[in-house]
């Protein structure tokens, strides 16, 4: 007997979720047709969203006007989805399955050195998660695939988003690991969902040549 996945998720149908999108210019195609496939698939399933872009250059600046947009909504939950994102359809019901104030999918970078975006520990931020599954608690994670119960952006003060230098790391830390340090510092637990982690991609570009890639 073949065994078939179970990918029904039991979901809190009166959840509002603003979708939120910060982009510079434009969208890659991949994220269009997964963004449109998850938008049908809410309508059939009477899942309340509304859908929110802010274009610019400043992503810090970005998601706080996203927020403060989606604020202005009656919805329950901010969901994040950055532009170069690919998702399956049925995301948002894997996040919402998971009823955290924060989860969020895992991903990798898309330029080198290529590693995960959740961190384990304040203390090393080379010490990141590569797999697992379930619902797994980190220190931080990307924004680029997130669900965030409104409760957590009434409830912590402005800003909520802001780049930061790290001295220990000596680099800038980026207004995803800052929100997400907040939140741990409001008492507020931040997760991954390894289910959807397995089933997303962060999309890049790179130059590709006769030479180096069609003798592959």
């Amino acid at each position: 007997m073949v065994s078939i996945p179970d990918y029904h998720h039991k979901i809190d149908k009166s959840a509002k979720v603003a979708i939120c999108v910060p982009v510079r210019d434009q969208v890659t195609a991949v994220f269009a047709f997964s963004l449109a496939k998850l938008q049908k698939k809410c309508g059939e399933t009477n899942l309340s969203t509304t859908l929110h872009f802010n274009m610019g250059s400043e992503v810090a600046m970005q998601r706080q006007q996203l927020v403060h947009e989606a604020l202005e909504t009656d919805c329950t939950h901010i969901m994040w989805i950055d532009a170069d994102m690919q998702f399956p359809v049925d995301t948002l019901n894997i996040l919402l399955s998971a009823n955290k104030d924060i989860v969020a999918g895992n991903y990798s970078t898309r330029v080198p050195p290529y590693r995960p975006v959740a961190f384990k520990s304040k203390n090393n931020l080379d010490d990141r998660v590569f797999a697992g599954k379930g619902i797994e608690p980190v220190w931080a994670v990307g924004s680029g695939m997130m669900l965030v119960k409104r409760e957590v952006y009434d409830n912590i003060p402005l800003p909520h988003y802001k780049i930061e230098y790290s001295e220990s790391y000596t680099s800038l830390v980026g207004e995803d690991v800052y929100f997400c340090n907040r939140a741990g510092e409001n008492g507020y637990e931040v997760n991954i969902s390894h289910e959807l982690s397995d089933r997303i991609a962060h999309i890049g570009t790179r130059a590709f040549t006769v030479k180096g890639d069609c003798n592959d």
